[in-house]
């Protein structure tokens, strides 16, 4: 009789587990007709002639790629300009993120509604793009480069926080433990039992950011922020396919680098 009565129960739950499995897939398949129909998708109107035709002509104009020589020296300062406003705002997210992170976590000893509450905010900001945060601080700093700056250190700051503080949850609770068995304060306790294990896994999501922020500070340029992306606006509005061919392969190069450098430095931390 208590085998039946297992056996029972084992039925329900698996009957029911499948068809919880299928309710999701069958909301899954909805929701993406629901989107697709929303944005009016045609297949047939991306494969059209006069698309292909468009596509064809539009990366045939990239090429060969065009710098005019009488422009390169502010183009590369250009560039420089962006590499700068992406190092420093990833490097003011990543300070505040810190310490907010830490504070974040539901491992301290803080409370769980701190904890909740400084994790809403981070979500918060991390809802509104970059290129709002620019659009306003135009307004209230003005144009250039410290603008672009302060709008990616606001959305890294956001980002890093919310991502510092999910690092420090998921950490091995025994040196944290052994910290505190000798009585060690908040900040002991984050220097000496979570950042040795959590470090790697800063830099990693830091350097991930800084990737990030190198192409964000592209499009900033665009709205008065600094940086190449105005260069490149320019030069697509005039339909200079050449030159804006020649910025977006440096562009390309220039996160290829990054990348590299950020893996290096993630083996070396490891």
């Amino acid at each position: 009789m208590r085998v039946s009565r297992l056996t029972f129960r084992a039925t329900v739950r698996s009957l029911l587990h499948n068809s919880l499995r299928l309710l999701a897939l069958i909301a899954f398949v909805l929701v993406n007709v629901w989107a697709l129909r929303g944005i009016e998708f045609n297949l047939s109107a991306l494969v059209s002639p006069d698309v292909v035709r468009n596509l064809r002509d539009f990366f045939t104009g990239l090429f060969p790629p065009l710098l005019p020589e009488s422009e390169r020296a502010d183009l590369l300062k250009h560039f420089l300009v962006t590499i700068q406003m992406a190092i420093v705002g990833t490097e003011l997210g990543a300070l505040l993120a810190l310490p907010l992170g830490f504070l974040a976590a539901r491992t301290t000893a803080l409370g769980r509604p701190l904890s909740v509450g400084l994790k809403t905010f981070f979500n918060c900001l991390r809802s509104i793009p970059r290129l709002i945060y620019a659009l306003l601080l135009v307004r209230l700093v003005g144009l250039g480069p410290l603008t672009g700056a302060l709008a990616l250190a606001i959305g890294s700051f956001g980002t890093l926080a919310k991502l510092f503080a999910e690092s420090l949850e998921n950490l091995d609770p025994k040196p944290i433990e052994a910290v505190k068995a000798v009585g060690g304060r908040p900040v002991q306790v984050f220097a000496f039992g979570m950042l040795p294990q959590a470090l790697p896994q800063f830099l990693a999501l830091t350097l991930y950011e800084l990737e990030l922020n190198l192409k964000e500070s592209t499009i900033l340029g665009i709205v008065g922020a600094g940086g190449i992306g105005f260069a490149l606006q320019t030069y697509l509005r005039l339909f200079q396919w050449q030159q804006a061919g020649a910025l977006i392969l440096i562009l390309m190069a220039m996160v290829l680098v990054v990348d590299y450098l950020s893996y290096r430095v993630r083996q070396w931390a490891e």
